[in-house]
């Protein structure tokens, strides 16, 4: 049995329609199904007893908890849009990032509450989609009080 030109074309359309229906979700953008699409930012903070801007195991460094820490979308300053606190050991993480540039920076009143930079207060980073960018671990010593 010969098909005709119309016959055919709806044939042909509804065995498309039922290869679109079973394709997963994803696979028109080529992506890989189940490919995280965002990122994560982790670092610490730590106190540099020794101010060498250096973390090492030793009794005169170690992680600060509970310090804030301010994520911003390509530079510091702006919209701030995650804050963490580090944990026990210093350590903070910031989760479902879209992939771009970011800049991350400890909340500067801590500064005012007897601490100073051994480092850089501003660190920026890239994130890649399903990768943890890992940011330069910020140093803070205390202020030396002369009185």
């Amino acid at each position: 049995m010969a098909l005709n030109c119309k016959t055919k074309a709806r044939l042909l359309c509804s065995l498309m329609m039922t290869v679109v229906l079973l394709l997963p979700v994803g696979s028109f953008a080529g992506e890989a199904v189940g490919e995280p699409k965002t990122g994560t930012i982790s670092g610490r903070v730590f106190l540099d007893e020794n101010a060498d801007a250096v973390f090492a195991d030793c009794d005169c460094d170690c992680g600060l908890e509970d310090i804030p820490v301010r994520l911003y979308r390509n530079h510091c300053g702006g919209l701030i849009i995650q804050t963490a606190k580090t944990d026990e050991q210093g350590f903070y993480h910031f989760q479902d990032l879209e992939p771009g540039d970011y800049c991350v920076m400890p909340n500067p009143k801590m500064i005012c509450e007897g601490y100073q930079a051994t480092k850089s207060i501003t660190q920026k980073v890239r994130v890649e989609p399903g990768q943890d960018a890992e940011v330069e671990w910020f140093g803070l010593d205390h202020f030396i009080d002369i009185n």
